[in-house]
């Protein structure tokens, strides 16, 4: 075989399944190698020999044999020669001349040997341990002389070509010096064990992982698969199961004792069993490498994918992921809390997001204390948790948490000396009574508190299926809702208000009305809420505006028509830009137009709402306060806000004959508006014993049946001109008699 042959086949066979070349093995087939070559030399030694004893039997018949014995000599692949004990060379081939560089004449002996010798002048000739001479050419061929002793003091001469041995020879030994300095200098540890585990080789870098100075010290010291090596028990017996297995153990992570300290550590570890020729193990080796650091970041990540890190609180993830895990166990029961926070966004708006962030760092840990250390908390992202609980109490009773938890976020929360008040909204749903699956129960605890905030927030609900059925009817309005603009199903109905003494018409207030062909006409109280909690008020309200603005016309230029505008159409940007051109298209006086709010509206972001107020003012739109007493009554923006209106809720005007505290409440709002010059108009009003109480109580105006139902504009119109009220032609029984 060819030498550069032998030294790639030696190669792959020390070369390992991600390429890297073993070292140990690579040393051990060179030195078998050299092994080989002085076999060869001895069986050299052994033919020279016997060809020399071929040679002095053919002397003995030379005549005879000459022709055969050139034959045979000029068909060897080796030069041969044969010198006698006087020094003349008496036998020597071609192969001979051609190999030591001689002219042709030197092939046709006898010829002194000193004269071979003084022709080989500028050849470099030395001999080696085993008295062989080895002779190199100037052109880089090498060859070899064996010399062995003939009969009659003679020597045979055995020459051949080592050239490529040679450069073999010098591949392997750079290869080993090479493969060396990377097992010397590898930031790996790499090894060599008995099949028992016991150390047989160990580079610098695995006796530092294990805490030694040396290669000596580490194998004096380390049983690495003994039981002082791996910190999980059972381990050692885990690799030698899958390297006996498999024949190798791949990327196995394991937590192991730093030999020289007992410092924990994480390694990754490759090894393979090492097989002779006929297949048998013989001996183990392997990488080890430190992944400690790896290890370490690798758990941060985990903690950071499974914990929030603002709350500390477990993340979406992580819920998620144990919610999946619960739920394969239908004999363990647990409920599902999803809990939103009420009035959070104005915290964020008027105080910042570090306010923001600290609230919501006080909620997790309220949340946490409450649900108990047998509960999971989880922020699933915003101003949003869940909490995941087995405990009995909580299985047997579900709503005892959402109760508690809701009293908890009604104390405020102190953040940089300011209280911070909140509320929450919580939503439930049990295993395995509301769903068997993660997705099934989220949801149903979604839905229960989607039905808590539309109920009025700071509340809970427990899921159960008629919930479910009414969430999907109003999933069913928002369906139908979008794009009920486009279609035209949108109206507005108008509603008369009156003075209180002479009971003529003040203005007209502008009802949304929507009637869907697979729906039917539904009720404000119905697609109000929905509209609103789903963002398409904004769309609605601004449409409300325009209509009331284009059809106000009808009722004259002085009459006044108001408008119902919700908290996040009175946020929303451009909204004043809106009603400035609104009113000038429809060339509307803008004092003729009043905009309703609720209270709700004053106490979320009261600086930007301050400035809205105080810019429609300067505009000469007049604001009103719907509902007023049922919200976040305060005197303080009745004073110090350009309020023009106050209507006082239908509530206390329903209530107000029978119990003294509402008429006391009426009465006192009726004091205020007139010490602040705010006009009052009461709500409700259905009965004319109300209408005539609330006129001895100084009302200055009335809306209700009483005196119109809401219609639609057409109507409106004609009643107006005919002065019907309340279906009462002509004269109204509470009209005072002129």
């Amino acid at each position: 075989m060819e030498p550069h042959r032998t030294l790639k086949r030696q190669l792959r066979k020390c070369q390992g399944p991600d390429g890297t070349i073993d070292v140990e093995r690579l040393i051990g087939l060179v030195s078998l190698t050299y092994q080989e070559d002085e076999d060869d030399r001895r069986r050299t030694d052994r033919s020279i020999q016997l060809m020399a004893g071929e040679i002095e039997y053919s002397n003995n018949g030379l005549a005879v044999a000459t022709g055969k014995l050139r034959s045979t000599l000029e068909s060897m692949q080796h030069g041969i020669m044969m010198v006698s004990a006087g020094g003349i060379v008496e036998v020597a081939n071609h192969m001979a001349c051609e190999l030591l560089g001689l002219p042709e004449r030197f092939a046709a002996p006898p010829y002194p040997l000193s004269e071979l010798i003084a022709e080989l002048g500028e050849a470099n000739v030395a001999l080696d341990e085993h008295n062989t001479a080895v002779l190199e050419h100037v052109s880089g061929r090498i060859v070899e002389i064996h010399q062995a002793a003939a009969g009659q003091g003679g020597i045979v001469l055995l020459i051949e070509d080592i050239t490529a041995d040679r450069q073999k020879e010098s591949a392997l030994r750079r290869a080993e010096s090479e493969y060396r300095s990377l097992f010397e200098n590898s930031v790996y540890g790499i090894y060599r064990d008995t099949l028992e585990g016991q150390p047989l080789r160990a580079n610098p870098a695995l006796a530092e992982i294990n805490g030694y100075a040396s290669e000596r010290e580490h194998i004096e010291a380390v049983d690495r698969h003994g039981g002082n090596w791996y910190v999980e028990p059972g381990r050692a017996e885990e690799f030698r199961r899958i390297l006996d297995q498999d024949g190798r153990v791949k990327d196995l992570v394991s937590e192991v004792y730093r030999h020289a300290t007992s410092e924990r550590l994480w390694i990754t570890e490759n090894a393979w069993l090492v097989r002779d020729e006929n297949g048998v193990p013989v001996c183990i080796e392997g990488t080890i490498q430190d992944a400690t650091e790896r290890i370490s970041a690798e758990n941060a990540l985990n903690q950071l994918a499974n914990i929030d890190g603002l709350t500390g609180a477990k993340s979406r993830n992580s819920f998620m992921s144990r919610l999946a895990r619960d739920v394969l166990k239908p004999d363990s029961p647990f409920v599902l809390y999803c809990v939103d926070l009420d009035m959070f966004k104005d915290v964020n708006d008027v105080f910042g997001h570090a306010a923001g962030d600290a609230v919501l760092r006080t909620v997790s840990e309220r949340l946490v204390a409450l649900a108990g250390p047998q509960a999971i908390v989880a922020r699933l992202g915003g101003d949003e948790f869940a909490i995941l609980s087995s405990f009995c109490d909580y299985t047997a009773d579900p709503e005892w948490l959402a109760r508690a938890i809701v009293e908890a976020m009604r104390v405020a929360v102190e953040i940089g000396g300011r209280n911070h008040y909140l509320g929450a909204s919580v939503g439930i749903a049990e295993f395995p009574r509301h769903g068997d699956s993660a997705e099934a129960l989220l949801k149903h605890a979604d839905t229960a508190l989607y039905e808590a905030k539309a109920a009025g927030r700071n509340g809970w609900r427990l899921f159960d299926h008629q919930l479910r059925m009414s969430i999907e009817h109003r999933k069913e309005i928002e369906n139908n809702l979008r794009g009920a603009i486009a279609k035209q199903e949108l109206s507005l109905h108008y509603q008369a208000i009156v003075e209180a003494e002479t009971l003529n018409v003040s203005g007209f207030e502008g009802l949304m009305r929507w009637n869907n062909p697979a729906l039917g006409e539904t009720s404000p109280a119905e697609f109000i809420p929905v509209a609103e909690q789903s963002g398409l008020m904004i769309e609605l309200g601004a449409w409300a505006i325009s209509r009331a603005c284009e059809e106000s016309r009808a009722f004259g230029s002085q009459m006044e028509f108001s408008v119902n505008v919700s908290a996040n159409q009175f946020r929303s940007p451009g909204f004043l830009a809106h009603i400035e051109g609104e009113l000038g298209r429809f060339n509307i006086a803008p004092q003729r137009m009043i905009l309703e709010i609720t209270e709700s509206v004053l106490v979320s972001n009261r600086t930007a709402a301050r400035n809205m107020l105080f810019s429609l003012n300067k505009l000469g739109v007049q604001i009103a306060i719907d509902d007023f007493g049922t919200g976040y009554s305060s005197l303080g923006y009745l004073q110090h806000l350009p309020i023009a209106i106050v209507k006082i809720d239908q509530s206390f005007v329903a209530g107000m004959l029978e119990q003294r505290a509402n008429r006391a409440v009426i009465r006192a709002v009726l004091g205020i508006g007139r010490d602040l010059g705010i006009k009052i108009v009461a709500e409700g009003v259905e009965t004319i014993g109300q209408a005539k109480a609330l006129r001895d109580e100084g009302c200055q105006f009335m809306q209700g049946f009483l005196f119109s139902r809401p219609k639609p504009l057409t109507e409106a119109i004609s009643d107006l001109a005919t002065g019907l009220l309340g279906g009462q032609p002509g004269v109204h029984p509470l009209r005072k008699k002129a």
